[in-house]
């Protein structure tokens, strides 16, 4: 499991002492103002039922981030699609932890198991235009604008654009100046 460590984060399968904190990030609207289903409910249980249910797939992974002490900081989310063709990955993290690294490394170490360990061509996410932050920590790992839906989201009463920007495995090595070793 060591390979899921960084400088900052190592990722673990969640516990269920902590869905509680992942609860809380689904109730803040800092970090799930793109979450249509509002106002925000979500509990430890309803939690653990959307997690096991994003985990049913053999090709899919819910892991908590935390900090090299063992701090819970939040978590992030992978799903392959079919054929091992493209992968949809999320991190989320709380908003006393942003901007620290924390989220940047754990889905450049998902990233990097996706491309190298299962084949994936494609790795997709999506923001929102609110998240400035988000899209510029994207671009810093190489991810490029692919689709931008117009005011499909919402916050504080206002629409947003939701964001959906991809990676293709060649751009993945060419930006960090590495070998494809399955070129």
């Amino acid at each position: 499991m060591e390979r899921f460590e960084g400088k900052l984060v190592r990722l673990r399968p969640y516990r269920d002492g902590d869905l509680e904190y992942f609860a809380s990030l689904r109730n803040d609207m800092r970090t799930q103002g793109w979450n249509q289903r509002m106002p925000p409910r979500a509990t430890p249980e309803s939690t653990r039922e959307r997690l096991e249910d994003r985990q049913k797939s053999q090709h899919s992974a819910v892991l908590a981030i935390e900090t090299l002490d063992g701090k819970l900081v939040g978590y992030v989310t992978y799903e392959e699609g079919p054929m091992h063709l493209r992968a949809m990955l999320g991190a989320i993290t709380g908003p006393e932890h942003w901007g620290k690294g924390y989220a940047r490394e754990a889905q450049e170490i998902v990233m990097k198991f996706l491309f190298e360990d299962r084949g994936i061509q494609v790795i997709n996410l999506w923001t929102t235009s609110w998240n400035e932050k988000a899209m510029h920590g994207a671009a810093k790992l190489g991810f490029k604008t692919a689709a931008r839906l117009r005011e499909a989201t919402m916050m504080d009463g206002k629409r947003y654009d939701a964001i959906i920007m991809d990676m293709t495995r060649e751009e993945y090595y060419a930006v960090r100046g590495q070998k494809d070793p399955l070129a």
